[in-house]
């Protein structure tokens, strides 16, 4: 994306670099354990989501839709990123028009619920098998299991013209891989 800003929007990919810079200096500054409080993921998310923004410019719209409750919440480091993510290369681009991705977070029972939804192209039958077996997905979920085993959730909500997809991430969450002993 920078390489095609350079001649055609010398300003835009100064911009995107520097957005980049960014998001690798907080990726660095903020190495450590596999789960950090939801609010230095949507630090890092919103980062992430600039340079995007930059890309698709009027193209792309985000909301959040937090509660400030939820900010504490621990959540594996770099969840969100990769759902949405998916949420602009699957259903963004391919639209013709002004997409919207909206994030929500709020806690919920013991846990937090998050829900990544988009307004985009939504899932033939043939484009969501091959969503679920994805790389980003497959490794979310991956992740998800072996953080905290069969407490967590995991599911796709389709319709309205695009895609949700919700997590519910437990509040306690394993002291080793595995869904083994908890804290």
């Amino acid at each position: 994306a920078v390489s095609a800003l350079v001649h055609s929007n010398p300003e835009a990919a100064d911009r995107m670099i520097s957005r980049l810079s960014d998001l690798l200096r907080l990726t660095f500054d903020r190495s450590g354990g596999p789960a950090v409080p939801l609010k230095e993921e949507l630090e890092f998310l919103h980062k992430y989501l600039e340079i995007e923004q930059i890309r698709f410019q009027d193209r792309l719209s985000v909301e959040f839709h937090i509660d400030p409750e939820a900010l504490d919440a621990e959540v594996p480091r770099l969840i969100l990123q990769p759902l949405v993510e998916n949420s602009i290369k699957h259903g963004i681009a391919p639209r013709s028009g002004r997409g919207l991705i909206e994030i929500s977070a709020r806690r919920q029972d013991q846990g937090v619920w998050i829900e990544v939804r988009d307004n985009g192209v939504g899932l033939s039958v043939n484009a969501r098998e091959r969503f679920n077996s994805g790389v980003g997905l497959s490794n979310t979920r991956a992740r998800l299991q072996y953080m905290y085993g069969d407490r967590h959730r995991l599911e796709f909500a389709d319709g309205h013209g695009g895609l949700a997809v919700q997590m519910l991430i437990p509040a306690q969450r394993p002291q080793s891989g595995g869904g083994g002993s908890w804290a």
